[in-house]
């Protein structure tokens, strides 16, 4: 899987749309079991919650696993709820608890924050494969990411649910 992602390492794409156009693209093994494992979970017609994870149905995901915390004011704000051991390696440190928007400056400028703040408001999923966006990765060639919408009441998105796959120069999963 690593070579078929790395051909296309200089050709970013992404989407943000239903589960089932994500899961039409190509994507990492991990990334397409947690969206099918996502929609699983969720109530008929709803979003799912974070009370609908069950950590110990997925736990060959965990590792590339975040979690985000949606807070509404006069704009959207995002807050590291969770962060797996993969994530928190590439990043060299884990941001558990951390605002976005303090943990990386210049965030609310870029497509990432644009990404995030359009998966809250049209309730879908958003992926995304290519160079990494974040400078502290830049060590990585690939990211494929994906964010999928979680709201405790099934409607009012309170939570974003996120899967990062790292792939080094070498093409090996991080």
């Amino acid at each position: 899987m690593a070579g078929a992602l790395l051909a296309d390492a200089d050709m970013p794409r992404g989407l943000v749309g239903s589960a089932d156009e994500v899961l039409a693209q190509k994507l990492h093994p991990k990334i397409r079991q947690f969206i099918e494992y996502w929609r699983l979970v969720a109530p008929e017609g709803r979003l799912p919650g974070r009370q609908h994870l069950d950590p110990t149905a997925i736990p060959a995901l965990l590792a590339n696993l975040w979690i985000m915390e949606v807070e509404r004011g006069k704009s959207l704000r995002f807050r590291y709820r969770l962060i797996g051991t993969s994530v928190a390696r590439a990043f060299a440190k884990d941001l558990t608890g951390q605002y976005l928007d303090e943990a990386h400056p210049g965030f609310e400028g870029t497509g990432i924050h644009g990404f995030l703040c359009e998966t809250v408001e049209r309730r879908l999923p958003s992926w995304r494969v290519g160079r990494p966006k974040f400078f502290a990765l830049r060590d990585f060639l690939q990211v494929e990411r994906v964010y999928l919408p979680a709201a405790r009441d099934g409607e009012t998105v309170d939570m974003i649910f996120a899967m990062t796959i790292f792939l080094d120069r070498h093409g090996q999963e991080y």
